[in-house]
């Protein structure tokens, strides 16, 4: 799920290879690095345009990285037939989650929110508010890609979807895919927290909350983050990528959440392989496209930036 697809895009690229961002201390993301993903991504796609991974959202996923890297999704295509191309064919019974994910994907590459068949992307979002509720969708990772999505598109979110989210924080600071709620996971609360700041319903004490909530959620010994320590403390390209965008929107220093002196830029650099892909974990170091295409926004909030010293070798990359 790209939380961050506007605030990582807004982040300029640069060509310099640097050791420090221009916002936060500490290591940075060479351009290289976005370069490889994108060149990996394009490996990956399907003959209708799609990219396989997790359902339909994993096409969003790979076009919000294209986007980040400055690559028009439209001019990657298989038989003749692009991302966008999916995009526009998948209008037929779209749930909230998925129309959100599909309109910020046509948002952030700049490609019409309005497919040829005439259905509206924004309509379809809008529709999956309910008042009675204030949520869009039937979970919180839906509910927030709405905001964020209609955000994006300039158009009004309710104050009550705000409202209703932040009701939904848990008593440890995280939130809940699911409702009724489960376990807190940091994924959710990433996309949370985005979507909050986006329409400006992120409150001082609910982000001093899920700030202290993804502390505990991060990997002592390399400083990248799991999913949920409900089942493991491992950190994963996926949690680790998302978390770093939230940080990113929230204007959180990076150098303040080193572990022991692990920096979560270089832990999440540590992931790619030479392919270009990023594993999902240490654990599993195949190549793994879902991680992949979760990845690209959080390297573009990081890139080195034009102005600092110049240390290709500093990421590894």
């Amino acid at each position: 799920m790209l939380i961050g697809a506007p605030a990582a895009t807004a982040v300029p690229p640069s060509t310099t290879h640097g050791t420090h961002t221009a916002s936060s201390g500490g290591p940075c993301t060479p351009r290289s690095a976005l370069d490889r993903l994108a060149d990996y991504i394009r490996t990956q796609q399907a003959p209708d345009g799609s990219f396989p991974g997790i359902g339909p959202g994993s096409t969003a996923d790979a076009v919000y990285s294209l986007a980040a890297a400055g690559v028009d999704p439209s001019t990657v295509t298989t038989n003749g037939n692009s991302p966008i191309d999916y995009i526009y064919s998948r209008t037929d019974d779209l749930d909230t989650g998925v129309a959100a994910r599909f309109l910020l994907a046509l948002i952030v590459s700049g490609h019409s929110t309005t497919a040829p068949n005439g259905i509206d992307f924004v309509r379809a979002v809008e529709s999956g508010y309910e008042p009675a509720t204030g949520l869009f969708g039937v979970n919180l990772t839906a509910h927030s890609y709405a905001m964020i999505a209609l955000r994006a598109a300039g158009r009004p979110v309710p104050s009550a979807a705000a409202d209703a989210l932040r009701a939904r924080q848990r008593a440890d600071g995280g939130w809940s895919h699911y409702v009724p709620a489960r376990n807190s996971d940091t994924n959710t609360t990433a996309v949370a927290l985005v979507a909050l700041r986006a329409v400006g319903g992120a409150h001082p004490d609910t982000v001093r909350r899920a700030l202290a909530y993804l502390r505990t959620q991060q990997a002592a010994g390399d400083g990248g983050f799991t999913f949920s320590t409900e089942y493991g403390t491992a950190s994963d390209t996926n949690s680790t990528a998302l978390v770093v965008v939230a940080l990113r929107v929230l204007g959180q220093d990076l150098a303040a959440w080193a572990q022991n002196g692990n920096h979560v830029v270089t832990r999440l650099l540590a992931f790619q392989n030479p392919s270009g892909a990023f594993r999902h974990t240490d654990e599993f170091p195949t190549d793994n496209p879902y991680a992949s295409y979760q990845a690209g926004p959080a390297l573009a909030a990081t890139l080195c930036r034009t102005g600092v010293t110049p240390n290709a070798g500093a990421m590894g990359s």
